[in-house]
């Protein structure tokens, strides 16, 4: 279907002919806004609440650029901005300081960070976001094969209010639409949207998930899978939020950022569980998952007083609570740990994935635009036994570009790391061999030499540098 969009009035006209979305369940909202990036999904979502009277005059759209796809970024925002106002929708506009490839958490939260800027400007409440049930399916398998607990498997979700205060609402999921039908409803309209050409590539996990499923999840599953998918997510969070309404009940609130675990000992995990997501959340620490949590399960469930490292804070519990007390991780120490791919290590903050390296890549790595301050990309040799430790007396490794080998702390010291941080930086290795510690260009050895189907993606996830 052609991008190019048709009068003003002929859009406002096809826009009203869309199913009505459920309505909001609050009460004079003053504005609402409206994240849109210009695909189906996005493009369906402002068109259906704006056909809603009782929606239009409080629109507010929020379209933020990526950059990663050059000149088809720049693109979708001409599009978007064009699209808002044939419908008399103001729109503003962020953009993302670098320009290329970044990883899906990186994306994220850049564009929170917008999301945050605009809900003060704007005084909004509630944002509303374009997933559907489809999503849904893929999140929840996405996240049992990390093992997710029910804060994971019940996003993403009909109404989320985050660790802020404000609300995201999905009307597409309480419409229980999928993306076919939204592609049908839109062709049928002739209401013209933008297509992203990376959804389409192996890259992200997500999109190797939703490559997966379209292949015959239909056939074995049955037409409306996702349905059911969707319907499980919804289970999952009435048994969260009944957990959570147990939780308060017994004084275990998060109360200036300190939720008391007195009340906790000796009931299930399940409900400490519930618990302890919550508190982390709320500190933004919602990604954690694995060893260091269940660290602070078991101390509460017992009783005791305990303090670990989880996505580089320090979480403390004394005196009946439990409370982040330091921003910036203490030294990691040299244990050895185990680096399993797919899988956040909660306690540090590396993710270690296969990923597909196409042209484009290539090209911003070959130029130097992804700094290494917190993602590299080695070749497929590098794959293996991967384990990571804090970094000891001694550690030198050859990095990219350099002549010979280095050690760690001079490497640190050149590319001016303060420091009060290098003391919390790990030190990715495969067997015996350094391959990478964040902020220093990886191993020489295991560089890439073009575009690759196959190669190792190391990601540090943690906040300690800013």
């Amino acid at each position: 279907m052609s991008e190019a969009l048709p009068p003003a009035v002929d859009l406002r006209q096809v826009c009203t002919r869309l199913p009505a979305l459920p309505l909001l369940a609050l009460e004079k909202l003053e504005t609402i806004g409206v994240a849109v990036s210009g695909g189906a999904d996005s493009v369906y979502l402002l068109a259906a609440l704006w056909a809603n009277p009782d929606y239009r005059n409080r629109l507010h759209v929020l379209h933020f650029n990526h950059r990663v796809r050059g000149a088809e970024s720049d693109r979708d925002e001409v599009f978007v901005q064009n699209f808002s106002a044939a419908l008399g929708i103001p729109c503003v506009v962020g953009r993302r300081n670098e320009s290329g490839v970044a990883t899906e958490l990186a994306l994220r939260e850049a564009r929170n960070a917008f999301f945050a800027q605009q809900r003060a400007a704007l005084k909004l409440k509630i944002i509303c976001t374009a997933h559907h049930v489809d999503d849904v399916a893929e999140t929840m398998l996405m996240r049992l094969a990390r093992g997710a607990g029910l804060n994971g498997l019940s996003a993403p979700r009909v109404w989320q209010v985050l660790h802020d205060g404000h609300m995201r609402y999905r009307p597409l999921i309480a419409a229980g639409l999928n993306k076919k039908t939204i592609l049908h409803q839109l062709q049928e309209a002739k209401i013209p949207w933008r297509e992203d050409a990376t959804n389409a590539l192996p890259i992200a996990w997500r999109n190797r998930v939703r490559a997966w499923l379209a292949v015959g999840a239909e056939t074995v599953l049955g037409e409306r899978y996702a349905d059911g998918f969707a319907h499980s997510a919804q289970v999952i969070e009435q048994s969260r939020q009944a957990l959570l309404s147990w939780a308060d009940e017994l004084g275990a609130g998060v109360v200036d950022g300190v939720m008391s675990v007195k009340a906790l000992r000796g009931r299930p995990r399940g409900l400490i569980h519930v618990a302890v997501a919550r508190f982390l959340q709320h500190h933004g620490l919602g990604f954690a998952s694995g060893r260091s949590v269940e660290l602070l399960v078991d101390a509460m469930e017992c009783g005791l007083e305990i303090q670990v490292s989880v996505l580089g804070h320090q979480v403390k519990i004394k005196n009946g609570a439990v409370r982040v007390v330091q921003e910036s991780s203490a030294p990691l120490g040299s244990d050895l740990r185990n680096l399993t791919l797919g899988v956040l290590d909660d306690e540090c903050g590396l993710l270690a994935e296969v990923v597909t390296v196409d042209a484009s890549l290539w090209e911003k790595l070959s130029r130097g635009d992804i700094p290494p301050d917190r993602e590299v990309y080695l070749s497929a040799a590098a794959l293996g036994a991967l384990a990571w430790r804090g970094r000891v007396e001694g550690d030198r490794y050859q990095s990219l570009g350099l002549k010979g080998v280095a050690k760690v702390s001079d490497l640190l010291i050149n590319r001016k790391v303060p420091l009060i941080h290098r003391e919390t930086l790990p030190v990715v290795l495969k067997g015996d061999e350094i391959l990478w510690v964040p902020s220093i260009p990886p191993a020489e050895l295991y560089k890439l030499n073009g575009p690759t189907e196959r190669a190792l993606r190391l990601t540090w996830l943690s906040p300690c540098l800013g």
